[in-house]
């Protein structure tokens, strides 16, 4: 009798802990099998986000000119200046009071565009190597950037032309709401621009709206962002009579050898590497 309890104990002992191995068998799959799960979503994440950027930096890349998207020599004079330490060598007036802590914050800022009634309402950047085309104010990636001057422009002081671009986002932000210039109904509720150097605000009157590209280096056309400076009157009338035969409509505003622009630009869709362009000239 003794000797079957003890048998009976045995078997059961033995299938008890057949039971635990089993168990524990079971628990490590589950845990390899979560552990598995979660480094496949992982990693599935990471190349869903690096193809958003991807996607993200492409269009951005339609803002800036092939010839554009690499640093100048170290000889090249094309701006009048290259980096913010010669800003502020070259700084003689004050900078307005609204604009000192932002200046005390990132040196690399130049000035502030907004249209009423938008939500254009930005810092305005400026560098040698077009940085703020995937970097926010505080110098950090971000998709959206900072609305920046062309690299070529000069701003110290601001020459015949200023540049600005600044991206198309989806959700209306930055330069989007340029595109409602399309309008012409539009452009009569907005037909000025705000763009305040650091040191003088500045109003700007819209002289001409269109739509244009990026072309090949090689593409013998008028290439609007070529434009920064004329020596001379028939030069500057010869940019304006391109600018107003592409126009979407007659703002009624006209410019003369001696004023001083503002373009805006940002990404469109109509084509291939498409641009949307706002032109104005600085009210006297």
């Amino acid at each position: 009798m003794y000797r079957n309890k003890r048998g009976r104990t045995i078997l059961w002992c033995e299938k008890m802990r057949c039971i635990v191995s089993q168990q524990i068998r079971l628990i490590m799959l589950v845990f390899f099998c979560f552990l598995f799960i979660l480094s496949a979503t992982g990693l599935a994440l990471h190349y869903e986000q690096h193809a958003r950027e991807d996607k993200v930096m492409s269009e951005l890349a339609v803002l800036i000119p092939e010839n554009l998207k690499t640093p100048p020599a170290a000889n090249d004079n094309t701006s009048s200046m290259a980096t913010t330490d010669s800003l502020q060598i070259h700084q003689t007036p004050t900078i307005l009071a609204q604009y000192r802590e932002l200046y005390k914050q990132n040196t690399d800022m130049v000035g502030w565009i907004k249209i009423d009634g938008t939500q254009i309402n930005y810092p305005v950047m400026y560098t040698a190597d077009n940085f703020y085309l995937s970097h926010g104010f505080d110098k950090e990636d971000s998709n959206s950037g900072v609305p920046f001057v062309d690299k070529r422009c000069n701003i110290d002081p601001f020459g015949t032309n200023t540049i600005i671009y600044g991206h198309n986002m989806r959700n209306g932000t930055m330069f989007a709401e340029l595109l409602s210039y399309k309008e012409e109904a539009f452009f009569r509720e907005h037909p000025l621009i705000h763009f305040d150097t650091l040191y003088a605000q500045q109003t700007y009157e819209i002289v001409a709206v269109f739509m244009s590209q990026i072309y090949h280096n090689s593409d013998m056309v008028f290439k609007h962002y070529d434009f920064l400076s004329a020596d001379n009157a028939a030069a500057f009338d010869e940019y304006i009579a391109n600018i107003n035969a592409l126009a979407l409509y007659d703002t009624g505003v006209s410019a003369s050898y001696g004023d001083e622009l503002l373009t805006l630009v940002t990404c469109a869709y109509h084509t291939e590497n498409g641009q949307f362009v706002v032109v104005a000239k600085r009210h006297s």
